[in-house]
């Protein structure tokens, strides 16, 4: 069966026309994430860890045990008084940290190299980064939670109690190499890890009480090691992330900010819209 000349170039005009909507709805910023994500500049980094964590804590005990301490010695008064950073084996702390990075990062598709391996790192001749966790912090403190509830026209009932929370802060120093980016850039993460609660209020209809009854699981040095790996694991994440929609914003023109930013799922391969930076600037 031979098609007509006239429906012949009706077929034409609309594959032209579906092709423009397609090149319509992929944004320049689109199109720039998936070009760095298939020519992956830098392509490699060097992983450079610290030797040991610092520890604060914001727990204070009874004012009386502080009053007359010398100032150099607050500090491990402080740190006496936590219930979890204290136990911390800092080596190992570091270790889950740079597993977690390191595996993530070659997960998303970097060469990752320790500095046991500076040798093969330099000969590479190509871009690359060095990407220097210059410190690591641990913060102990308590957080206090609350809950508030209504039954029928009864009073509002509230409560609220304290439990431990630690901050894992992560500064890193980028730098390039091999390539004009040469600029040591300082940036910053935190995540939180807490105490878990399981509770609520219960009512007791027959003698009209109202109690809140809870549960909690406190964190320790074990948790802290699991979290560590899972904040290496977010933190490539989040590079990724940084390099990529920097990547975007240098190759869009000087005066078209980009209006999307992106993030790669590196579980399902895939390019998504970014809703929270997970590094900051410093």
């Amino acid at each position: 069966m031979r098609l007509k000349p006239g429906l012949l170039r009706s077929l034409a005009k609309l594959s032209l026309i579906l092709a423009a909507l397609v090149l319509v709805s992929c944004s320049p910023e689109r199109r720039l994430a998936k070009q760095f994500m298939q020519n992956r500049e830098p392509a490699a980094i060097m992983l450079l860890a610290p030797d040991f964590v610092y520890k604060v804590s914001y727990k204070l005990p009874d004012s009386a045990v502080l009053a007359g301490v010398p100032d150099y010695l607050t500090d491990s008064l402080l740190l006496a008084n936590t219930d979890v950073i204290r136990f911390v084996d800092d080596s190992i702390y570091i270790s889950a940290f740079v597993s977690g990075f390191s595996s993530a990062l070659r997960q998303t598709g970097y060469k990752v190299f320790s500095p046991e391996q500076s040798g093969e790192f330099l000969a590479l001749g190509q871009k690359a980064l060095i990407i220097n966790i210059a410190q690591a912090e641990l913060e102990e403190y308590f957080d206090s939670i609350g809950e508030k509830a209504q039954f029928g026209d009864e009073d509002l009932y509230s409560y609220e109690f304290f439990i431990t929370s630690v901050n894992l802060n992560f500064w890193f120093e980028m730098s390039g190499m091999n390539h004009n980016d040469s600029v040591m850039r300082v940036l910053f993460s935190q995540q939180i890890l807490s105490d878990r609660v399981d509770g609520g209020f219960r009512y007791f209809p027959f003698t009209g009480d109202v109690k809140y009854i809870y549960s909690v699981d406190s964190i320790d040095a074990r948790d802290l090691y699991f979290a560590a790996t899972k904040a290496g694991e977010l933190n490539a994440t989040y590079l990724n992330d940084y390099l990529l929609n920097r990547y975007i914003q240098n190759k869009l023109p000087a005066n078209h900010p980009a209006q999307k930013a992106y993030t790669y799922d590196r579980v399902s391969g895939t390019l998504k819209k970014l809703k929270v930076w997970g590094l900051t600037e410093m």
